[in-house]
């Protein structure tokens, strides 16, 4: 068994590994944030702990959304492309994997935007206390507690890793088929 993705044009073989390795690039740079920082951040005073969720936050924010686009856009013209030919149901595995990737976007305004404007609360919030303060930090009365906070973001985080997951693993299987 032979696969059709030799005997694909250059520019679609470029897309083809466009999009699988950005999506594998997003998930695992999701997922380990998920995975890595935040049990390596579980101890740290809750102050020190939000400011580095920014801190994290801000450099994912910056790379993480035109990861998705170039992916989903990769996938989307080889869906397209493919649809004029012979390969309808690679075109729609590439249709999903595009989706999948796309959907990390969404996922994350919809679930978990609650959560992140409570953590930024937080980080605007720790700028005011005094170094007793800081190694002091209590619940507040809502119970927003930070390292609860951040312990719901990592699960949410780590949901919405398995986006470009499930993308990238698409974009292989229909690269792979025949």
């Amino acid at each position: 068994m032979t696969s059709l993705s030799a005997s694909l044009p250059p520019s679609l073989r470029l897309a083809q590994a466009l999009g699988i390795m950005t999506s594998a690039f997003l998930s695992g740079g999701v997922l380990a944030v998920s995975y890595g920082f935040v049990p390596s951040m579980s101890q740290a005073p809750n102050t020190l702990l939000v400011r580095e969720w920014k801190t994290t936050y801000g450099r994912g924010l910056a790379v993480s959304p035109a990861l998705a686009i170039v992916s989903s856009l990769s996938y989307a013209w080889l869906s397209y492309s493919l649809s004029f030919t012979l390969n309808h149901h690679k075109a729609e595995v590439y249709a999903l994997a595009a989706v999948a990737t796309g959907s990390i976007v969404p996922f994350t305004l919809i679930f978990m935007k609650s959560v992140n404007g409570k953590l930024n609360h937080k980080v605007e919030n720790s700028k005011h206390l005094n170094r007793m303060e800081e190694m002091n930090e209590t619940k507040d009365k809502k119970g927003d507690h930070s390292q609860e906070l951040l312990s719901w973001w990592a699960v949410l985080n780590f949901t919405r890793g398995l986006l470009p997951l499930a993308g990238a693993s698409l974009g292989i299987y229909a690269s792979m088929m025949s």
